[in-house]
């Protein structure tokens, strides 16, 4: 099979059982025309997993460094949002040894991978995604993968990143500072403890003292320069309380003229969106439904996926925004697109617009599928709250969450 039929092929996955997956794809491309799974999967694991991500990259680039694109930012900047997430993989040898169990002692093994993200949530793109083993150093990954982050979006707009409790880390919050870049990071109760206890008002900014103990975890160790660099240093600490009721506070390095301390409500609100990112990939994209058990098609199946969402973001967030007057003055409510059908007419119809030779035939081939996409539309429903239970809360078949391919 050639290169281009095997990457239009995981591109165009559904979940399928492999030899399915395979008729549907042959029977659309080249019909009349059979391959066999054994050769198929051959090919596959030939193909390096990294090609999905220069793939989901460039993608990016083309949207960030467009002088005609006005990518959508706050006060200015792009709001990134950093996050970690579990999946469970198939559990064999090869994947046990490369990524680890998470599974208890003395419990059956259970092969998981730990995904690392950046994510612009104003833009919902995925820019940065990293297979980890099951327990890493969310922090770590985090900072690695912003160091390549301008590749990507270039110098036309500054960023700041916003980070839940797992991510605050002294050596971090030093290099980020030193770095110059912007993060707002929710601190535990545990965080600089005695800092807290003195805060005075709802916005300070506080001297963290580098004292022995704080630096004695990093001994021998790489963090241990930035953290011998210096005695002391400054951060803002922000005190805000959400809309239940509870308080939390914020470590930044964000400008006092700029972000007043009635913006981190808000900006906490906005890394949600990561949230929903994962969901749409495990739930809609169905990212966890793998062709094989090798860890070479489960990286690629993870990053092909990565790809496609952000090719159904670009595509929806395009029409949204060509539709913006239409989807909130015509209707009694304000109406977005709806996401779950957008996904689905994508993956139906990609497939038939990337094989197609003529110029003339693809592009009315992409605006039929804009404006199919375009009459699906939903309600925002503002202000919804929902009390998190846990456990199994509907059947397997959800008559509210029917998935659309």
């Amino acid at each position: 099979m050639p290169l281009e039929d095997l990457v239009y092929s995981m591109i165009n996955r559904k979940g399928l059982t492999l030899k399915m997956e395979l008729r549907n794809y042959m029977k659309t491309t080249h019909p009349g025309t059979e391959i066999s799974k054994p050769g198929y999967l051959k090919q596959r694991m030939k193909l390096n997993p990294d090609a999905f991500k220069f793939l989901y990259q460039e993608h990016n680039k083309n949207f960030y460094q467009d002088e005609e694109v006005e990518p959508y930012t706050y006060k200015g900047f792009l709001i990134l949002a950093a996050d970690g997430s579990d999946i469970n993989i198939p559990t064999t040898d090869e994947t046990i040894e490369k990524y680890g169990s998470a599974s208890v002692r003395g419990g059956k093994p259970c092969a998981q991978i730990g995904l690392g993200c950046i994510y612009d949530v104003l833009n919902r793109f995925i820019l940065e995604i990293s297979i980890n083993t099951v327990k890493f150093d969310e922090m770590r990954v985090a900072q690695e993968q912003l160091k390549g982050i301008k590749d990507t979006i270039g110098n036309r707009y500054p960023y700041l990143v916003v980070m839940d409790r797992g991510y605050p880390s002294t050596p971090a919050f030093l290099n980020f500072i030193d770095d110059g870049v912007y993060f707002v990071a929710r601190l535990k109760t545990s965080d600089y403890k005695a800092e807290q206890k003195e805060l005075k008002s709802n916005d300070e900014d506080v001297d963290i003292t580098l004292t022995k103990a704080r630096r004695r975890n990093y001994i021998g160790k790489k963090e241990e320069t930035i953290m011998m660099s210096r005695d002391s240093f400054s951060m803002r600490f922000v005190k805000v309380c959400l809309d239940d009721g509870k308080s939390e506070i914020f470590a930044t390095n964000l400008p006092r003229d700029k972000f007043p301390e009635e913006c981190f409500a808000e900006l906490y609100h906005m890394r949600w969106g990561i949230e929903t990112a994962y969901e749409v990939l495990k739930d809609r994209l169905k990212i966890k439904n793998f062709t094989g058990v090798k860890s070479v098609l489960i990286e690629q199946d993870i990053n092909s996926t990565i790809y496609v969402n952000n090719l159904a973001e670009d595509i929806i967030c395009d029409i949204e925004e060509s539709s913006q007057e239409h989807l909130k003055n015509d209707y009694k409510h304000t109406m977005q697109l709806n996401r779950n059908l957008s996904i689905g007419l994508l993956k139906n119809d990609l497939i038939y617009i990337l094989i197609e030779k003529d110029g003339n035939k693809k592009v009315a081939l992409l605006q039929a599928l804009y404006d199919e996409i375009s009459k699906n539309v939903v309600p925002i429903r503002h202000d919804r709250h929902y009390h998190r239970t846990k456990g199994q809360l509907a059947a397997n078949f959800s008559n509210t969450h029917k998935r659309s391919f």
